[in-house]
């Protein structure tokens, strides 16, 4: 019975692990933009964000910027468009990213008939109860990349990976992996 019990435990908690951890990827673009005209980008410099108004800092690290717009540059130049000064290109390409913490309880086990969940085998308060109850801290990070029509300023493409990252500091692979799927439609191929 044991054995048993300890094979559904484990199986539940993978399967949580996993809803958790899984990567939802999000594209939008503007229909009326004609992708196919645009030949050349350049990196949209916006103002640094201001802490204590309600917001989560908007910059990453200076390595983990880094990353970013290696595997960027990569994927924009891999689709044909070549890097020039922000007065001369055709679209502006920034990013986001926000690393969000949060804590997660998970509880396995039973109650029987009335009892509490409690830790282990014991009576509580009318039936025989067994359980045990984790906390773990979730760390989730997305990434927005969006392009911009260089000449009015207006955003024309927007790609989200929602809990992308599941650390503070993922390495190359991992960033360039998440870039590469993101981007994976850009530009849309209706449009091209």
């Amino acid at each position: 019975m044991q054995k048993i019990m300890r094979i559904v435990v484990v199986g539940a908690l993978m399967s949580a692990v996993a809803a958790c951890s899984s990567t939802s990827y999000i594209v939008d673009w503007d229909s009326q933009n004609d992708f196919s005209g645009h030949q050349s980008y350049a990196w949209f410099e916006r103002a640094p964000s201001k802490p204590g108004r309600g917001q989560p800092p908007n910059q990453a690290n200076a390595i983990m910027a880094g990353r970013i717009l290696r595997s960027l540059d990569g994927e924009m130049m891999g689709r044909g468009l070549q890097k020039a000064p922000a007065a001369k290109s055709d679209l502006l390409v920034t990013y986001y990213l926000v690393i969000n913490s949060r804590m997660v309880m998970y509880h396995t086990g039973w109650s029987y008939p009335y009892g509490r969940w409690g830790r282990g085998w014991g009576w509580y308060g009318g039936g025989w109860t067994w359980g045990r109850s984790s906390m773990q801290t979730v760390t989730e990070g997305t990434l927005v990349v969006d392009v911009l029509d260089s000449s009015s300023r207006s955003l024309v493409w927007r790609g989200v990976a929602e809990k992308a990252f599941s650390k503070p500091n993922p390495d190359d692979q991992r960033v360039a992996k998440v870039v590469a799927r993101l981007m994976r439609d850009f530009p849309p191929v209706t449009a091209r």
